[in-house]
C-alpha cells in the first residue's frame, strides 16, 4: 500500500534524523561548514565536497581529489499542552487530558561526499545522504481525552503514534568550470523511500525507487562578488505496501454515518507521493582577504504534498491522509572569518518559514516558523585535512493545532527547539 506522506532520513551510515528542526520533511543537516553559518552561502563557497550538494558548480572550484564525511548529533525537545474544550464526532465533550507526552528522541544524522577532478576544467562529485524525512515517538493515550461508546480515547493517539520515514539519496554530480568567472553543474538523484506511520487506527507501511535532478551556475562578475543559483527537482514516488486497520480503526471507521464498513486487518495499496523541489540562491562578497559576508534564500515547494489517497483493490474506500502544506522560504546571512592559513571561524542566523498552520498542521511531523543561530570554525592540522566544527540552536516559535478530520478533536500547542552539534573531516588526496 501506500505510506503517508512523508520522507526520512537515513543515509548509507544506517542514520536517522528528527522533526522541528527544518520546514516539513526536510533535512538540513548536509554540511557542517555549512550549518556554520546557517547554510548562508553554501552554494556559492567551495569549502570542500560538501557543498556540491547545495550547488553542483562548486565542484568546479576543486582541483584536487577530497571525500568529506559529516555527522550531526541533535538534540529535539518537544512538549504538547492539550485544551480542556474539545469534542468527539462534535458531540461529546473533552472528558479531560491523556498522561502520554513525547518519547525522548536523539537523532544521529550524517553524509558523506566526493570530489574528484577529471581535468582543469571538470570535476566529478559524489553525494550519499538523507534530504528528507522524520523520527518521532508518541507516549501512549497523549492529546485530548473522551469517554465514547467505543470506549475511551485519547485523540493524539488517532492522529499519530510513531513516524519513522526515510530517503537514501545518491547523487553523482558534475561541475564544469566554462570561464574564469561561470561555473556550472548537474547532477542525477536516485532516492530511495522506507515509509513506517502508524496511529491507534492505522499503520502504514511502504517503499519505492525513484528519480530526480540538480542543476546549477555559479557566476563571479569581479574578483569580490559571488553568485550561486541551484535547483533541485522533485521526486516523484508510487509507494506500494499496506495499510493496516486496528480493532479500534475499523470500529471508529464503521462508527462513521455512511461509511464502507471494514474489518480489521492488513490490505494492499498503493498511494502517490511527491517530495518537493528547491531553488536555492547564494551570495559571497569579500569584504577583505579574510572576511566574507554570505547570504542565502532557500525556496521549498511543499504545496506538492496536498493529500496521500490510499488506493486499494481490497478496500471500498481510499484512506486519506490531508496535509495541505505551504510552500516555504529560509533566508539566511552569515559571516566566514579565516584568522589565519590553518584557522576558520563562521557564524550565522537564519530564518525559516513552516509548511503548517493551526489547522493543517501534522502530529507526524509537527512543524513551525523557526530561527536558527550558528557558530562554527574549521582547522587544518596537516597539509591534506580540514576539521569543521558546528553548533546550531533552533528557536521554534509555539505552534497550536486544531485538528478534527478523525473524530477526535486534537487542540492544543506544541513547544519545541532543538540543539544541533557536528563534526565533519575533509581529507584532500
Amino acid at each position: 500500500m501506500k505510506k503517508t506522506g512523508a520522507v526520512l532520513v537515513g543515509s548509507a551510515l544506517s542514520l536517522v534524523a528528527g522533526h522541528a528542526a527544518a520546514s516539513g520533511f526536510s533535512v538540513s543537516y548536509q554540511s557542517v561548514s555549512a550549518l556554520g553559518t546557517a547554510y548562508a552561502g553554501a552554494g556559492v563557497l567551495s569549502e570542500n565536497a560538501s557543498n556540491q550538494w547545495y550547488n553542483p558548480a562548486t565542484l568546479a572550484g576543486l582541483k584536487q581529489a577530497e571525500l568529506s564525511a559529516a555527522v550531526h548529533q541533535v538534540w529535539v525537545d518537544t512538549t504538547f499542552e492539550a485544551d480542556n474544550d474539545g469534542s468527539f464526532a462534535g458531540l461529546i465533550p473533552q472528558s479531560g487530558v491523556g498522561p502520554g507526552d513525547f518519547e525522548d528522541v536523539e537523532p544521529f544524522v550524517g553524509s558523506l561526499f566526493l570530489a574528484v577532478p577529471l581535468s582543469d576544467m571538470m570535476t566529478f562529485g559524489l553525494g550519499v545522504n538523507a534530504p528528507f524525512g522524520t523520527k518521532i515517538e508518541y507516549e501512549k493515550n497523549w492529546g485530548n481525552s473522551y469517554l465514547t461508546p467505543l470506549g475511551p480515547i485519547t485523540a493524539g493517539d488517532l492522529y499519530s503514534t510513531e513516524s519513522d520515514l526515510r530517503t537514501y539519496n545518491i547523487n553523482p554530480s558534475l561541475g564544469v568550470q566554462l570561464t574564469d568567472s561561470l561555473s556550472v553543474g548537474v547532477g542525477l538523484s536516485y532516492q530511495r523511500l522506507d515509509a513506517d506511520i502508524r496511529n491507534a487506527a492505522t499503520r502504514l507501511e511502504g517503499d519505492d525507487d525513484s528519480y530526480g535532478w540538480n542543476l546549477g551556475l555559479k557566476y563571479s562578475p569581479d574578483d569580490n562578488n559571488h553568485f550561486g543559483v541551484a535547483y533541485r527537482s522533485k521526486i516523484e514516488y508510487d509507494v506500494e505496501g499496506d495499510i493496516t486497520f486496528s480493532q479500534l480503526g475499523a470500529n471508529l471507521t464503521n462508527f462513521q454515518a455512511g461509511a464502507p464498513v471494514v474489518a480489521a486487518g492488513t490490505y494492499e495499496g498503493e498511494a502517490s507521493i511527491d517530495l518537493p523541489a528547491s531553488l536555492q540562491l547564494s551570495y559571497a562578497g569579500d569584504l577583505s582577504d579574510r572576511t566574507q559576508i554570505l547570504m542565502g534564500v532557500e525556496w521549498m515547494e511543499w504545496s506538492s504534498l496536498d493529500q496521500l489517497v490510499v488506493e486499494s483493490d481490497q478496500l471500498a474506500f481510499n484512506p486519506t491522509e490531508n496535509f495541505d502544506w505551504e510552500n516555504t522560504v529560509r533566508y539566511s546571512l552569515g559571516v566566514r572569518h579565516a584568522m589565519n592559513e590553518t584557522t576558520v571561524l563562521r557564524a550565522g542566523v537564519a530564518q525559516e518559514e513552516s509548511t503548517q498552520g493551526t489547522d493543517n498542521r501534522s502530529a507526524i511531523s509537527p512543524d513551525s516558523d523557526r530561527v536558527w543561530v550558528t557558530l562554527g570554525a574549521g582547522f587544518t592540522p596537516v597539509e591534506n585535512m580540514t576539521i569543521d566544527v558546528g553548533y546550531a540552536h533552533i528557536f521554534v516559535e509555539d505552534a497550536d493545532i486544531n485538528r478534527a478530520d478523525k473524530g477526535a478533536q486534537l487542540k492544543g500547542t506544541y513547544e519545541l527547539d532543538a540543539d544541533v552539534i557536528g563534526a565533519q573531516l575533509s581529507y584532500r588526496f
